[in-house]
C-alpha cells in the first residue's frame, strides 16, 4: 500500500472511549480525493439496500393498493375504496383497513363456538365501538365505558367483610372494584405516590416502580391509595366538603 507520508486517520480501539490516531497509506488519501459516482453508488447500495425477500410482502400490499385505487377511479369495486385515493391519509386508511380485515379473517379461522383460541385473552372482552373489528361485527362487545361520575351510589366493602351503599367518600380505605363488578385481586400503584413525583424527570414506568402498591383506596374517587399516603389524601375532602364516616 505504500508509505504514509504523514497521513493519519482516527480509529476506534477496544476498551477505549476515545479514538486513536494511526498512520494511513498514501493510497487512502488519493482515493478520498478522487472517488466519484460509482464509489458513492456502491457505498449507498451497501448501506441502504434490502433484499427482495425482505420486501416481498410489502410489494404485494403496494401492488394491491395501486389496483384498488385505480378501480376506485373507474367507479368499480366498493364505494369505500374511493377514500383510499385521497391524498391526505388515503394510503394509511387502506393499510389500517387491510390489517383489520386480515385479523378478522385469522380470528374467524381459529374461532370455535365453544372455546376461544388459546392465544386470545380468556377474560371479559374490552369495551369497543369501532364497528369494524371481529368482536364488534359479531356483537360480542358494547360501547366504550366512561368513568363513573362522583356522587352516584356505590357499594363499599370494609376489611371486616361488611358492605354498605353510599354516595359519599369514606374516611377508611376500602377494597376497590373492577369495571366488571369484581373486587380487586391484584394491587396497583398508589395515585398519591405518583403525584408526589410530578416534578421528577423519570419515565412513567420508573415512577410506577417507586410507588407503593395497594388494592384499597376511595371507592367514590376510584383511586388506589396506600396506607402511608392515606392520612394526607384530601382529594375527596376537597371535592365533597364533608366525608361520610
Amino acid at each position: 500500500m505504500g508509505f504514509s507520508d504523514g497521513s493519519t486517520v482516527k480509529r476506534h480501539t477496544r476498551r477505549k472511549a476515545t479514538q486513536d490516531v494511526i498512520d494511513s497509506p498514501r493510497a487512502r488519501d488519493d482515493y478520498a480525493e478522487f472517488f466519484n459516482a460509482v464509489d458513492r453508488n456502491d457505498r449507498d447500495s451497501s448501506d441502504y439496500s434490502t433484499s427482495i425477500r425482505t420486501n416481498r410482502y410489502y410489494l404485494r400490499i403496494h401492488c394491491l393498493y395501486i389496483v384498488v385505487v385505480e378501480l376506485a377511479k373507474l367507479d368499480l369495486g366498493l364505494k369505500v375504496w374511493k377514500r383510499y385515493s385521497q391524498k391526505n391519509g388515503g394510503r394509511k386508511r387502506f393499510q389500517v383497513d387491510l390489517g383489520i380485515a386480515l385479523l378478522n379473517y385469522g380470528i374467524e379461522l381459529e374461532w370455535d363456538d365453544e372455546n376461544r383460541p388459546r392465544w386470545m385473552r380468556q377474560s371479559e372482552f374490552v369495551p369497543c365501538d369501532c364497528k369494524s373489528c371481529f368482536f364488534c361485527l359479531k356483537g360480542m362487545t358494547r360501547g366504550v365505558e366512561h368513568r363513573r361520575k362522583k356522587g352516584q351510589q356505590v357499594t363499599i366493602q370494609y376489611a371486616c367483610g361488611s358492605r354498605r351503599r353510599t354516595n359519599k367518600c369514606t374516611t377508611d380505605r376500602v377494597l376497590l372494584k373492577l369495571k366488571n363488578g369484581e373486587y380487586m385481586k391484584y394491587a396497583d400503584f398508589c395515585e398519591m405516590c405518583m403525584r408526589q413525583q410530578a416534578g421528577s424527570d423519570l419515565s412513567f414506568n420508573l415512577k410506577k416502580k417507586k410507588c407503593h402498591k395497594s388494592k384499597f383506596g376511595c371507592a367514590q374517587c376510584q383511586e388506589h391509595i396506600c396506607d402511608v399516603c392515606w392520612p394526607n389524601y384530601n382529594r375527596h375532602q376537597q371535592d365533597n366538603g364533608v366525608n361520610d364516616s
